[in-house]
């Protein structure tokens, strides 16, 4: 049993020995090909990279020759590509401008003078060159050299064409130049001949200029003398004309006032505005030929002078009548007031008004104070209601300071202005000051002018005591003062129209009837035709 294990153990270890030898034996196989198809292929792929290196080599042995033939100086691609990039950049804006540089050469070299069609076909052909450079799809090195060439010798082309027209040019200036020469030659010699004779007539001119001067000086000299003499002459003539001047305003002024105080002392004789056609003093009226066509009208105021006076209005009235009824051929008047009784008024006495006349009223101007009763207040509105009571106008009123302002106009349509010369009866006390005596200055100014002004216009001066006399203005008639009371009865029956009994009016009537008997025996004087003042 012992024995038949051991041999089955042997058996077992042969086997396990056989199998391992096998075993081995063919991995030993496997590694040994593995090993020779690695060692092949690694001896392949060291080939490789031994030609790939020394391609490689080369290529970069290429690239430094052709960067150094290009002229670059990055030795990477990038910097390279882009030193050329920046070069072609500048090719491209100095090629711009050269060919602007050339363009401009030939345009001024075509401004001066230069002829040829070979400078302009070389300056398109430059264009050309430089537009096709600019707008090549596929530019390289070799093209680009090639239109360089090109324009190089385009350039070429027109550097020798302006060489030509230069030389051409210099001879053309030359020979003008010669000719020119021998002109300015002829002209420089007449131009001398001239100056000569110029010098010639400047020394005669200026030896006659000399003498000029001489007589020249000595005119002014006796110019100066005789303005010196004209001067003191006309100061003498000034003098004498301001002091003729003077003494003809002195005299003018005078002569005015002594006129004015003539005027107011003289009487004007003016016509009659109506004369009395019928007396009756029992009812103390009068009948007059003054109508409502004339422009009379009633509560106006006449004065009545003698029939046979020598002309109206004089100083001697004999009375003054006041309208009451005013009809269209003739007037029925009160009489106010008459002056002497034993001069009563008559058939034919003269009416006259000096505010009124027929068909036109009496204008008025009142210059400076207006004092009716002389008591030392002015009494300007009392004259301008007598002056339109008895018919007239005011147009123009100049009152004294504090009396009221200047109204109207004077023109020369005022018949008569009206001054005040008389003194008060009584001394009048006012306060003096500055500006008081500033106003009575420029009122007395104005005042002057006024009556100059009156005076150049045509009218009439009249004093105011004469014309309040012409008026019917008695100084010594009492003031009406203001009514307390008023018997009306009493007022009644002195106003109301007086009623005649049947014996009164055959009486009444008898009376007109031997007048108008009278008056038919007797024609009445035909009056004069009224006529403006």
């Amino acid at each position: 049993m012992a024995a038949a294990n051991e041999s089955q153990g042997l058996k077992i270890a042969v086997a396990a020995f056989v199998t391992l030898t096998v075993i081995l034996a063919v991995t030993s196989y496997f590694l040994y090909s593995s090993y020779s198809r690695t060692e092949g292929l690694l001896q392949s792929e060291t080939e490789k990279a031994s030609k790939s290196q020394r391609a490689a080599s080369e290529a970069t042995n290429q690239y430094d020759e052709f960067r150094k033939y290009v002229g670059t100086r990055g030795e990477e691609f990038d910097a390279a590509k882009a030193e050329v990039d920046g070069h072609f950049k500048k090719v491209n804006d100095r090629l711009a401008g050269i060919a602007n540089s050339i363009n401009a050469a030939l345009t001024k070299a075509q401004g001066a003078g230069a002829q040829g069609t070979e400078l302009e076909e070389a300056k398109q052909k430059i264009q050309q060159l430089v537009a096709s450079y600019g707008n090549e799809p596929n530019k390289n090195y070799i093209s680009a050299l090639d239109r360089l060439l090109e324009l190089l010798e385009s350039t070429a082309l027109v550097d020798s064409e302006l060489t030509v027209n230069y030389l051409a040019l210099r001879n053309s200036l030359e020979s003008s130049t010669s000719v020119s020469k021998q002109q300015i030659d002829v002209q420089s010699k007449a131009a001398t001949d001239s100056k000569t004779d110029l010098q010639a007539e400047h020394e005669k001119h200026d030896q006659e200029r000399r003498t000029l001067l001489g007589k020249v000086d000595q005119l002014t000299t006796e110019l100066d003398q005789t303005k010196t003499e004209l001067a003191n002459l006309a100061a003498q003539n000034r003098q004498q004309t301001e002091e003729n001047a003077r003494k003809g305003e002195l005299l003018t002024s005078i002569l005015r006032e002594q006129r004015a105080q003539l005027d107011l002392r003289e009487t004007v004789l003016d016509r009659p505005d109506g004369h009395l056609t019928y007396v009756d003093f029992d009812r103390n009226e009068v009948q007059l030929d003054v109508n409502r066509r004339q422009g009379a009208r009633p509560q106006m105021k006449m004065t009545i002078f003698d029939a046979n006076s020598s002309g109206v209005p004089t100083e001697k009235p004999k009375g003054i009548i006041e309208l009451t009824q005013v009809g269209d051929q003739h007037s029925i008047a009160r009489i106010i007031k008459t002056y002497n009784p034993i001069e009563p008024l008559r058939i034919g006495d003269i009416v006259y008004s000096p505010a009124w006349s027929p068909d036109d009223p009496m204008r008025f101007a009142l210059i400076g104070k207006i004092d009716m009763n002389r008591d030392g207040k002015d009494d300007r509105d009392d004259l301008k209601k007598m002056i339109e009571d008895a018919g007239g106008t005011v147009d123009y009123d100049l009152p004294p300071p504090n009396a009221g302002r200047e109204s109207g106009k004077l023109t020369a349509r005022v018949s008569w202005y009206v001054v005040d010369e008389r003194t008060p009866l009584r001394d009048v006390y006012t306060k003096e000051s500055e500006t008081t005596l500033a106003q009575q200055a420029g009122y007395d100014k104005r005042r002057g002018e006024m009556i100059k002004e009156a005076r150049q216009n045509g009218s009439r001066p009249i004093e105011i005591g004469r014309l309040l006399s012409y008026l019917g203005y008695d100084m010594n008639a009492p003031i009406v003062g203001r009514a307390e009371g008023i018997n009306s009865r009493a007022l009644k029956r002195l106003t109301e129209k007086k009623t005649l009994n049947d014996a009164q009016k055959a009486a009444e009537a008898a009376k007109r009837e031997e007048l108008r008997s009278d008056d038919a025996k007797q024609p009445e004087p035909e009056p004069e035709a009224a006529q403006p003042k």
